[in-house]
């Protein structure tokens, strides 16, 4: 009797296998899978649609047909648990592009996390795995000016509407596109070694003082990375002289480096950034959202990597005393006496 129960219960023998049977008769087996089938998550599905028939039906078409031309349709088709960070079309239509050989494959990959996330678990910091191997997707949440509502990002991007629930996940909502996808485990550090030339000094001065390893594995941080012509600007030979001064090299260097993920949709003017110096970067960003640190202008901004994220900036940061140093050297080079 207590046989014919369960199999009532869970539904007609004709195609059970061995270990069908099993599970019937196996009260413990059985109370399992009652208790999945009363699973929050699957209830708040029951009776919607499909990740990307409700995509669909929000309007964020380019989303879909991006996701439809590299296949992740066929994934996210069937049952979950996904959580889609899915672009408007709108941000498709202003994507902002990055250095590197990164593929549509895996920019769509990279939109797509591994279970089941609501807005309600969006703690700053957090990182979700994506669908790209070894690539996360990383939540910031950021306060704001006066009352309004604190801003959460994901990648950077700002989430724009949040919770839209399907049978097998649910959809956030976002303003811009996760252009910016990163090697596997690539680092503010060795990102910026691999794609840009034009930080070639920098990456040379780091491996030479030693701290190329602290900031790769630093975690999460924020990398303000000069230009070649941000050394060139000051004199010359100035390179050529910080390199023989090692103390001076790691403090000129460290304070280009801010603990915590800062991307720019999360930065005001006035804000104050205190890097690995202890010394207080000051933000300015106008109407446009160009942004500025100590007065350095950012030409690429929001490059994500595994551990936090770079921007480019014109011209070295360096605090009062530093200058001092650097002043002296400048004086011995050619008598000169400001930067």
């Amino acid at each position: 009797m207590l046989f014919l129960k369960y199999m009532l219960l869970i539904g007609s023998a004709a195609a059970w296998t061995w270990s069908d049977i099993f599970t019937a008769i196996n009260p413990w087996r059985l109370h399992d899978l009652v208790r999945a089938q009363q699973h929050p998550k699957l209830q708040a599905g029951e009776g919607k649609p499909h990740l990307l028939e409700l995509a669909t039906s929000l309007n964020l078409t380019t989303c879909v047909e991006k996701l439809t031309e590299v296949g992740i349709d066929r994934v996210l088709n069937h049952e979950g648990w996904f959580t889609l960070f899915c672009p408007t079309n709108e941000a498709f239509k202003y994507e902002k592009f990055y250095p590197g050989e990164d593929t549509l494959v895996d920019k769509m990959r990279l939109h797509v996390a591994r279970g089941w996330f609501n807005s309600s678990e969006f703690k700053n910091e957090v990182t979700y795995k994506s669908l790209l191997s070894k690539r996360d997707i990383r939540i910031n949440v950021y306060s704001t000016k006066g009352d309004n509502a604190p801003l959460t990002t994901a990648n950077g991007r700002p989430v724009f509407s949040t919770d839209y629930k399907a049978r097998n996940g649910m959809i956030h909502v976002l303003s811009e596109v996760m252009s910016s996808v990163y090697d596997r485990s690539g680092s503010v550090i060795s990102e910026i070694d691999m794609c840009c030339p034009q930080h070639s000094y920098l990456i040379e001065l780091f491996q030479r003082a030693g701290i190329y390893d602290a900031v790769h594995q630093a975690d999460p941080v924020t990398f303000l990375a000069p230009v070649n012509a941000a050394f060139d600007r000051i004199h010359p030979d100035f390179l050529k002289e910080l390199k023989k001064n090692k103390p001076l090299l790691k403090k000129v260097l460290a304070g280009h480096v801010i603990p915590g993920s800062w991307y720019t949709a999360g930065l005001f003017t006035g804000d104050k950034l205190k890097n690995w110096n202890g010394d207080f970067i000051t933000v300015d960003k106008n109407q446009n959202g160009e942004i500025r640190f100590n007065g350095a202008e950012s030409s690429l901004t929001d490059v994500t990597a595994s551990n936090g994220v770079v921007h480019s900036i014109s011209n070295l940061l360096l605090s009062k005393e530093t200058e001092k140093e650097v002043f002296m050297i400048l004086k011995s080079l050619n008598g000169q006496n400001e930067i």
